[in-house]
């Protein structure tokens, strides 16, 4: 299925499947690029460009794993008539396609800037591996829940884009917990996603920074809504029509 995503999505002409990894890879390098240029050389003593190589590859994960799931089950239902194939392999194997995308960027990327000498490698990659992988986990689970809701109304497909915008300044991205006021932080780990990038920090910039962070945390919100998202797949089969 996974390689049925891959042929429907981006074909076999030109380059093909190589968007998968190109797609990702260009809008993070893009985006680093700027900062290097325009802002100054260091953010709170961590050097730009490793602040927005955290920044950006994990949101860039985070919005291809929840928008790729917007009316994916509609545009999908066609599957549906071999009865082996259910409603969540539909959902995992987007996933999982485009996890492994971006992750292959993440690693194209990290390779180059540190063959540049333009990154250092991470002091602790255990926490840099989990914080991505917590990342993937709550955004497959928030993925699940979009898939659900753009089926049962089109209004959230219009309206998921402007959220995620909104919510950006809370998500932990262009901030690290340990520059708030103490008063901030704990509020500010209420938020999974918090966690990832600290995580992820931790791991890629290691004892340069403060990083505060629970690592179950994320996790559970993740398989959280997994489980929500799998119960409320059952309801939907029935109610799907082709797109």
């Amino acid at each position: 299925m996974i390689i049925r995503d891959v042929m429907s999505h981006y074909g076999r002409a030109n380059i093909g499947f190589l968007w998968i990894v190109l797609e990702p890879l260009i809008l993070a390098t893009g985006v680093m690029t700027i900062w290097h240029t325009l802002k100054p050389s260091f953010e709170h003593g961590v050097p730009i460009l490793r602040m927005a190589f955290t920044c950006y590859l994990p949101l860039t994960l985070w919005r291809h794993l929840t928008n790729s799931c917007l009316g994916l089950l509609s545009h999908s239902y066609g599957l549906l008539y071999h009865r082996r194939i259910t409603l969540v392999d539909i959902v995992i194997s987007r996933l999982a396609l485009e996890a492994m995308g971006t992750t292959t960027a993440l690693v194209f990327a990290y390779l180059v800037l540190a063959a540049a000498d333009l990154i250092e490698l991470p002091t602790e990659p255990s926490w840099a591996v989990a914080g991505w992988i917590s990342m993937i986990v709550l955004a497959g689970g928030m993925g699940f829940i979009l898939a659900i809701l753009s089926e049962y109304s089109e209004a959230t497909q219009r309206f998921v884009q402007p959220m995620q915008y909104l919510m950006l300044p809370l998500s932990g991205a262009f901030f690290m917990v340990d520059w708030l006021p103490t008063s901030a932080q704990s509020i500010a780990l209420l938020n999974p996603t918090v966690h990832c990038y600290e995580m992820f920090r931790a791991g890629v910039l290691g004892d340069s920074v403060v990083t505060h962070f629970t690592p179950w945390y994320p996790a559970l919100c993740g398989m959280v809504l997994f489980a929500i998202g799998i119960y409320g797949l059952d309801s939907l089969r029935s109610k799907l029509h082709p797109n």
